[in-house]
């Protein structure tokens, strides 16, 4: 005899968790090996890092005044006094691999891709969950644009594929740690003229990371945004020369793309390029009228090895992730 259990007393999934079902098993399993297959066309080769890493990893390259580091972390009670930490993103994790195996010893640059579970206690909402699927590139090694060229083109060749959309993409300069910091001179300048407007969070980020205040998504502080100090005029020369070939690349590739001149990415380690890609929601479907649908995005990370404590290896270049199918 069998009965219906109490809903009320079952044992059920986390919250942000999800199965995943043999439907979608096998749809997932389909397209992760669509995407490899264009990745390793496109000369990437495959790396597998832990699910668990030393929390300092990412406190030192993500920033530790970032939304990841400061709310989303998954950490780990241990008996001694390691600090783990479930991976909430994968780009440090492959930086530390970088070092550690002495990937530097072999031609450049390194050109990886990979897959797997990541982890970060945020508000499940709208395609995010607390555990997400991520397929990610990283090239390392190389200093031109073409390394920014070549992840925007594989990784809209890997949507496109997978997803049967064709997104659009988003892309600007955030250029280098020197002026930026002219830059947000300016930025904080001109928003604590508007303190009083700002959100409970973007208060906070105005002392100690004015960067993220493009980032938020209040609608108070969007409004704001659109008449703050534009990054390209402050970027130096070499960050100037630097997106202006990589856009020549890009054009020559026939991408499709739109400056957005407040795109920033959540994470302290970024440099230079920052791009996204979004589709828009079809207006015959439930979800027409909701903001476009972010399917992915990236940057290079110039410093992250420095950052580190490796700085004889400042060069390590393009990085992109796709978020969950």
């Amino acid at each position: 005899m069998t009965t219906t259990p109490n809903r009320k007393n079952a044992i059920e999934k986390a919250k942000g968790m999800h199965d995943v079902l043999r439907g979608e098993y096998f749809l997932r399993k389909k397209l992760i090996e669509k995407a490899e297959n264009i990745a390793s066309f496109y000369g990437f080769e495959p790396i597998q890092t832990p699910h668990v890493e030393k929390a300092e990893l990412f406190t030192a390259t993500v920033g530790e005044t970032t939304d990841i580091v400061e709310k989303e972390m998954y950490e780990l009670k241990m008996k001694g006094n390691d600090k783990l930490v479930l991976r909430p993103e994968g780009t440090a994790p492959i930086a530390r691999a970088y070092i550690e195996h002495g990937f530097h010893t072999k031609p450049q640059p390194v050109m990886l891709y990979y897959h797997g579970s990541f982890f970060r206690h945020e508000r499940p909402q709208r395609g995010r969950r607390r555990e997400f699927q991520q397929f990610g590139l990283e090239i390392l090694g190389e200093k031109d644009g073409i390394a920014d060229a070549t992840i925007i083109k594989t990784l809209l060749a890997i949507l496109e594929e997978t997803t049967g959309l064709k997104p659009f993409v988003r892309i600007n300069s955030i250029g280098d740690g020197e002026c930026r910091k002219i830059y947000q001179k300016e930025l904080v300048s001109y928003y604590r003229r508007k303190t009083e407007r700002l959100c409970k969070d973007c208060k906070s980020r105005l002392r100690v990371n004015p960067l993220r205040l493009l980032d938020c998504k209040n609608e108070e502080c969007v409004k704001m945004k659109q008449e703050a100090p534009q990054i390209i005029n402050y970027l130096c020369q070499d960050c100037t020369n630097h997106f202006k070939s990589l856009l020549e690349i890009i054009d020559d590739s026939d991408v499709s793309y739109y400056f957005d001149h407040y795109l920033v990415r959540g994470l302290d380690y970024y440099s230079r390029t920052a791009f996204e890609f979004f589709v828009e929601e079809d207006p015959g479907t439930e979800n027409a009228g909701l903001p476009p649908l972010e399917l992915g995005g990236g940057g290079r990370y110039d410093s992250l090895i420095s950052a580190l404590g490796a700085r004889a290896f400042r060069e390590l270049e393009a990085r992109s992730e796709l978020t969950e199918f």
